[in-house]
């Protein structure tokens, strides 16, 4: 609203309430994002500098208006970013200024934890009279008195009765507490305090144990020694204590090793598992991969509620966070027990004991250590060739050495010296090359190199007898011998050719695979090849260009697994086999051209949950049967220029959450049969025509729509792609997912 000023909220959580949620989940609402031209969620962590928090608030504030004024604009904000890090004080405060200067913005300062100097925040956020928002969540009263807002929102802990619903939904499966526990039960609850996290944490814990009055009463006895012999930890510490010392050994080592990633760090599934991997923490399992048991591990901790899965509703790639009152426990047990240790700030006190190290400001101390028994490094710094030498040299223990993101622009020689080596992290860097000799890190599992400037991948990579994983930069063609590699799981962005087209079967231990530059003369070989994937369980495939065909048709037994699949190319005919996976749960066609409706096919598959058309058909209308599509969350329908109806017949997609129809030319009226999907939370129309927006707005259409929490409309130029359904193996065209 122009004219309004801008608001300072702050709240303030009870002592260790869990984080209010529903701030984050009110910032993240379409609805609200929409409203703002800009907007910016920062963490505030225990210890900050001022200027880095700055410093944040503006790559946050850029990085959410996408979108510049014009030519001049978008330059000049390419140019002050590269900056930013030379800023310091005014100058950053007037670089913000400037910045949101007539515009309406959100800025959520989270879990502040020592009071700010308000007045150089305040001098950046100006009233520019556009009814701006600004807010800070902490669980510190005194910070909150501090923040001089109009109005302070306390939260109290929940009561009696909430906190005994909660316990029970979290400790019982079927959600109710039997007679002869309760008594156990309410105590545990009663010794939390309310407090969410201390709730669903002791309530992960009990979902574990034997229902029997002698399991329970053991785990009463242990959290009261715990509390009559740790009174200055508090309750919630206690129960987080007990919590993490009835975890399994190989548990508490990934529980411990999840501190090494900044607070509220959001990690992705695959990239956990193919570090824990790398340390050794996975016992093995007969029948089982170490990745397979590795994902029970995840299952574990996040029953126990000690990981929390990133909200992604309309994806099936998921991410994990730790809450960061479990994360200040697990740092402070990892430094006690010298296992590992983080390092975000330049003043902090350095420490060379630890077996597992992240360092996120300098590397002068790993230069001038003289130890060397560091088995993983974690570095988020801009890192020179020398210090790598360095590293070489002296840490020959290394098993894990992630450089992610870390700008580091060249990889000595000498780096083939750390024989010990499992996992080498190296994506989304400025590396152009690697060591010839890199056939010598014959123990090396994981090799990531995706969103380097590498164009070619030296001969020795057929020498990594081991490598489990290799993630690469888009197209880039293997040396043939690494068809041969037969521990491979992983192999993302490759090239094919004539030559190597036929021996992508020789990887029978395949689960994700992207392959690129297929031509149509490749179709039988690489069906040939397919079938012999019998693991496979993600699958990407994609043209060298247009004016190829993709022909995969000659399969004829698929691998019975699979789970996600991806084609990218123009398709005579949808592949016929594609119908008879029971366990396919994402599809999306993209160029496929098809000239008859791929519904007919696709209705059969069972389990499917989300599926995007994308420029894949040719025709003019689509129809959702009855009975058909019932596991179905998401459906995106982009760029069909000929589309000008879609059918939904009652009884279809009775489970859908969110729909987006985009750049549908020829569709003018909203699909019919849209009031039966009653399910449906969100429906995107992204550059769709007039005359249908007209439709809803003027009321005609708006009867079948009323049961929809929320309808958006955007032009394609300004809309961030709202449902985000990537597999979990790879890339969108636009944008690389970190996996």
């Amino acid at each position: 609203m122009k004219g309004e000023m801008v608001r300072w909220s702050p709240w303030w959580e009870w002592a260790v309430l869990a984080r209010p949620l529903s701030v984050k989940k009110v910032y993240d609402c379409p609805q609200v994002k929409n409203h703002f031209e800009c907007h910016a969620w920062i963490t505030a962590s225990q210890s900050y500098n001022l200027d880095d928090l700055m410093r944040n608030i503006i790559k946050e504030l850029y990085k959410s208006n996408r979108k510049a004024d014009n030519k001049e604009e978008a330059d000049n904000k390419e140019a002050v970013s590269d900056d930013i890090n030379k800023m310091k004080g005014n100058d950053l405060v007037q670089t913000v200024t400037d910045y949101l200067q007539n515009k309406r913005y959100v800025i959520v300062l989270d879990d502040v934890w020592e009071t700010i100097d308000w007045k150089l925040i305040r001098a950046a956020f100006q009233n520019n009279q556009c009814g701006s928002r600004i807010m800070l969540t902490t669980r510190m009263h005194d910070v909150a008195l501090s923040f001089e807002a109009e109005n302070t929102l306390y939260l109290e802990p929940l009561g009696k009765d909430d906190a005994w619903l909660l316990f029970c939904n979290r400790a019982f499966s079927n959600k109710s507490c039997p007679p002869e526990l309760q008594p156990y039960a309410k105590s545990l609850v009663q010794k939390c305090d309310g407090l969410p996290l201390a709730i669903v944490t002791i309530g992960g814990l009990m979902l574990t144990k034997e229902k029997s009055s002698l399991e329970w009463s053991k785990v009463e006895n242990s959290l009261n020694w715990q509390v009559s012999n740790n009174k200055k930890m508090g309750g919630m510490k206690n129960i987080l204590l007990l919590s993490f010392d009835d975890l399994p050994c190989n548990l508490k080592y990934c529980f411990l090793y999840f501190s090494l990633f900044p607070e509220d760090y959001e990690i992705p599934e695959r990239r956990l598992i193919r570090l824990w991997v790398a340390e050794g923490f996975i016992e093995e399992r007969e029948g089982y991969t170490l990745e397979e048991v590795a994902e029970d591990y995840i299952k574990e901790l996040t029953c126990r509620s000690m990981l929390q899965i990133v909200e992604q509703d309309f994806s099936c790639f998921r991410k994990f966070r730790m809450h960061d009152v479990l994360r200040e426990l697990a740092i402070s047990i990892g430094r006690e027990q010298n296992f590992c240790s983080t390092h975000d700030r330049e003043e902090e006190i350095w420490t060379n004991k630890a077996r597992y190290l992240s360092m996120q400001n300098s590397i002068e101390n790993i230069q001038s250590s003289t130890t060397c028994h560091h088995r993983s490094l974690m570095l988020k710094i801009k890192v020179p060739s020398l210090s790598l030498c360095s590293i070489s040299s002296r840490y020959k223990l290394l098993r894990v050495l992630d450089l992610f993101d870390s700008s580091i622009e060249s990889v000595p020689d000498e780096l083939v010296e750390l024989f010990n080596i499992r996992y080498l992290g190296l994506g989304s860097t400025n590396v152009e090359e690697l060591p010839k000799s890199i056939g010598r890190l014959q123990n090396l599992q994981t090799l990531d190199l995706r969103k380097t400037k590498i164009k070619i991948l030296p001969k020795g990579i057929e020498k990594l007898k081991k490598l489990r994983h290799m993630l690469i930069p888009r197209g880039v063609e293997a040396p043939d011998g690494i068809f041969n590699l037969n521990c491979l799981q992983t192999l993302i962005f490759i090239g094919i050719n004539d030559d190597t087209v036929r021996k992508v079967g020789n990887l029978t231990q395949m689960r994700y695979l992207r392959i690129q530059n297929v031509k149509r003369n490749h179709g039988k070989e690489l069906s040939a090849s397919l079938q012999k994937t019998k693991a496979l369980l993600h699958l990407t495939v994609r043209v060298i260009s247009e004016e190829e065909i993709l022909d995969l048709d000659a399969v004829s037994s698929p691998p019975p697994h699979l789970n996600s699949i991806k084609l990218n190319g123009p398709l005579e005919r949808l592949p016929p086999w594609i119908g008879t996976l029971q366990n396919l749960a994402w599809l999306h066609l993209r160029e496929s051209r098809l000239k008859e409706d791929p519904l007919s096919l696709l209705e059969a598959l069972p389990n499917l949950m989300f599926l995007r058309l994308a420029r894949a058909y040719v025709g003019e209308e689509l129809c959702f049967r009855h009975g058909c599509f019932l596991k179905l969350k998401v459906l995106v329908i982009y760029e069909i220029p000929k589309l000008n109806m879609i059918k939904i017949e009652n009884g279809s997609m009775t489970c859908i959450k969110a729909l987006q129809l985009q750049e549908c030319p020829g569709l003018k009226r909203i699909p019919e049969g849209m009031q039966y999907l009653t399910t449906l939370q969100e429906l995107f129309l992204v550059s769709m025509p007039e005359e249908l927006i007209q439709r809803i707005k003027a009321g005609g259409e708006r009867v079948n729509l009323l049961h929809i929490p929320f309808i958006g409309h955007y032009n394609s130029n300004e809309f961030e792609e709202k449902i985000h359904i990537q597999a979990p193996i790879g890339e969108e065209e636009e944008k690389e997912k970190e996996v």
